[in-house]
Parts: structure tokens; sequence; C-alpha cells
């Protein structure tokens, strides 16, 4: 997207569209937020993305779970959920454990979630490796400095609510061009 396409609240107009778009087929956007690791910001994250959603006028849940994925299912969370959300480092294991989760997905019935599958990696991208058939968000490591001096209520907003890559990325795939 390019810069000065905002609102003057800040809000990507393109993604104002979208959120429409998203609007007008569903009463509701549900959104998961799943982590592959305890440790890392998911309640933050989920809240951010909330607060994205709202500014956009889009009604939604976002829900958050993991890592353990049968106590997930066992909860409802990946009940009525349109797009899920992956959250994970940039360890070469979360890479594996996120493929473990997309083959537990389709071996669970749960194909559509594992095709709107958005993977949020917090930290940098890892150079020499593939990335994955789907959308990935990077989200800075040093969140916490950053929002420090940005005096923004969220660790990580500073980079993340800049540049509402995630926010963008969920729209991709709830209006149909994140598979394309």
């Amino acid at each position: 997207m390019k810069a000065g396409r905002n609102t003057s609240d800040g809000v990507p107009a393109a993604r104002q569209q979208q959120a429409k778009e998203v609007a007008a087929l569903r009463a509701e956007l549900g959104v998961l937020l799943f982590t592959l690791d305890p440790a890392l910001p998911l309640a933050e994250l989920a809240e951010q993305l909330a607060e994205q959603f709202a500014e956009l006028q889009l009604p939604s849940r976002v829900a958050t779970a993991g890592p353990q994925r049968v106590a997930a299912v066992m909860d409802g969370k990946f009940t009525g959920i349109d797009v899920l959300v992956v959250l994970g480092d940039a360890s070469s294991e979360t890479e594996d454990r996120l493929m473990d989760l997309v083959e537990w997905l389709l071996a669970n019935g749960r194909r559509a979630l594992a095709e709107n599958l958005v993977f949020a990696q917090l930290g940098h991208q890892p150079k020499n490796r593939p990335a994955p058939a789907f959308a990935r968000v990077v989200l800075e490591r040093h969140f916490a400095a950053e929002a420090r001096k940005s005096g923004l209520r969220f660790p990580w907003a500073a980079s993340s609510r800049a540049s509402w890559e995630l926010a963008g990325a969920v729209l991709d795939y709830a209006t149909g061009l994140g598979a394309e």
C-alpha cells in the first residue's frame, strides 16, 4: 500500500474498503490467534488486532488459543473461525511446529482453516529458508523498546500498528485475496 493513502484517523483507505467487503459477506469476522509458544504476547496481539478491526468498524470476534491443540478444540476455539493466525518466533523449531499444526488441521477435517492461515512471526524473517505457502507477517522482535519510546499501549504496537500488515493479511484472506 502506498503511503498517503490513509484516512484522517490513520487507517489505510484500502483496508477500510476491504473491511466493508468483509462486513457485506458475513455478520462477524471470526479470527483465532493460535500461539506455538506460550511465552509470546498472544493476548496483547489479539487485543491490538481487535482494536484495528474496531477502527475499521468491522464486527469481529478475535479469540486466542494454544499451544495445546486438543484443549483448544475441546474449548470450542476452532468453531466459527474464518481466519487462523498462528503466532511463532523465528526459530526452525517454530516452522516445524507450524507444519505439524497444518497437518493436524488437515487430518482433523479443518481444511478451510489450514487454507486460511496467516503466520505471524515475531522476529526477523530467516534467510536461506523457503517461505511457507501461506501469508507470513513479520513483527519486529524489539517491540518492547519501541513501545516505550512511542508511548503506545502495546509493546509491539510501534511496528505493527503503523504498518497494519497483520490486519491486512487477515482481511486479504477474509476477502479471498490471500489464496491467490
